[in-house]
C-alpha cells in the first residue's frame, strides 16, 4: 500500500510554487494519480490526496442524509478542492486563497498522515507536534483498533 509518510520542508518561491516531496510524487506516479489539495475543515492547513481518497469522501456523502449538517460540512471541504498540476520540476502552484488560508509565506511543511498529507506553516506544525507529544506523555497513547490483514494465514505466529 502506498502511503504518504514523514515530514518535509520546502521553500515557496515568489510566484507561489512549492516542490512536492519526491516520495509523495512517487506515490502519485505509481498510482498514475493526479494530486488534489483542499482546505482542511479542522486545522489551519491544506490537505492533499489522490482521487481514491476524494472518491471515499464522495461515497461517504452519498451514504448519508443529503440534508444533514455532516453532508454540508463535507461538501464545504470538497468545494475547495482543486486538482494540482505538477510542473517539470515537480512543483505545484499555490493560489492566493490557499496561501492565505494556511497562512503560508516563504516555506511550507508537508506532513504525511497515511492516505493523505497536510501542508502547514512550519512553525505552526512544530507547535502542534510538540502539543501532541506532550499530550501523549501526560495522557498516554490513544487507543487504536488495529486490524490485522495477513495475506499468508499459515504465517500467523505471535511474538
Amino acid at each position: 500500500m502506498d502511503l504518504f509518510l514523514s515530514t518535509f520542508e520546502h521553500r515557496i518561491d515568489k510566484k507561489g510554487r512549492l516542490s512536492v516531496p519526491a516520495p509523495f510524487r512517487s506515490v502519485l506516479e505509481r498510482r498514475r494519480d493526479p494530486l488534489y489539495l483542499f482546505k482542511s475543515l479542522t486545522e489551519p492547513c491544506l490537505e492533499g490526496c489522490g482521487p481514491e481518497r476524494i472518491g471515499q469522501i464522495v461515497d461517504a456523502i452519498d451514504s448519508m442524509d443529503s440534508l444533514s449538517a455532516e453532508v454540508a460540512t463535507l461538501q464545504t471541504m470538497l468545494s475547495s478542492a482543486q486538482e494540482m498540476k505538477l510542473d517539470s520540476e515537480g512543483r505545484i502552484m499555490l493560489n492566493a486563497d490557499f496561501m492565505a488560508f494556511a497562512e503560508l509565506n516563504d516555506a511550507a511543511l508537508y506532513a504525511g498522515i497515511g492516505r493523505s498529507f497536510q501542508i502547514w506553516l512550519p512553525d505552526r506544525y512544530r507547535g502542534r507536534e510538540a502539543e501532541a507529544r506532550a499530550r501523549a506523555k501526560t495522557n498516554g497513547l490513544p487507543s487504536l483498533r488495529l486490524s490485522r490483514t495477513n495475506p499468508n494465514p499459515s504465517n500467523s505466529g505471535g511474538s
